[in-house]
């Protein structure tokens, strides 16, 4: 599936930079266990990490990983054309 955005890497520093900027129009930054991660349109360049396959982000962009809310982390799925995560009341267990 194609889509208009892209995952990647964003360092600490370009996070605090594209804040000031204001260049975050239609970019969502995450944090995460292992560093933040942007989903931005492709070809801004707004990330200065390397670019997440979807399997990748599929994997990272999840609740047990991002530290954001449910809302944010599933907006950030959906620009990706990935599945979102279902809300945890809604979770049942299959015995």
């Amino acid at each position: 599936m194609h889509t208009k955005f892209q995952a990647r890497r964003i360092s600490k520093q370009r996070v605090e930079s594209i804040r000031k900027s204001g260049r975050m129009k239609d970019a969502i930054i995450l944090d995460s266990f292992s560093g933040f991660l942007i989903v931005e349109p492709v070809g801004s360049n707004l990330g200065d990490g390397d670019v997440l396959e979807i399997t990748a982000a599929d994997f990272e962009l999840n609740t047990a990983w991002c530290l954001t809310t449910r809302s944010r982390l599933n907006e950030a799925r959906k620009r990706l054309g990935l599945e979102v995560e279902a809300p945890s009341e809604a979770l049942a267990l299959e015995v």
